[in-house]
C-alpha cells in the first residue's frame, strides 16, 4: 500500500474548538480569556504600585505598567 493511500485512510484530527480541551486540559477560549485577564491585571497592578511608590506623574506609571506588561506577555507566550 502506498503512503498516500495510507494517509488518506487515516482520519484527520479535528481542529480544536473553543469548547474542546487543549493540551493543558482547559478549553481554548477559556485559556485565551485567562491570558488576557492576567496581562490586564499585571498592567493595572504595576501602574498602581508605581503610583504608590511616588512616580512623578501618571505617564511614568503607565510606562512602568507597559514594561511589566511586556515581561508578562513574554512569559505568557513562552509557557507551555
Amino acid at each position: 500500500m502506498s503512503r498516500r493511500r495510507r494517509r488518506a485512510e487515516t482520519p484527520a484530527e479535528p481542529p480544536a474548538e473553543s469548547g474542546r480541551p487543549t493540551e493543558a486540559g482547559r478549553p481554548a477560549g477559556r485559556a485565551i480569556l485567562l491570558d488576557i485577564v492576567i496581562l490586564a491585571a499585571v498592567f493595572g497592578i504595576a501602574v498602581g504600585v508605581a503610583e504608590l511608590a511616588g512616580a512623578a506623574n501618571l505617564g511614568v506609571s503607565f510606562g512602568v505598567g507597559q514594561l511589566c506588561f511586556a515581561l508578562a506577555l513574554i512569559v505568557v507566550l513562552t509557557r507551555e
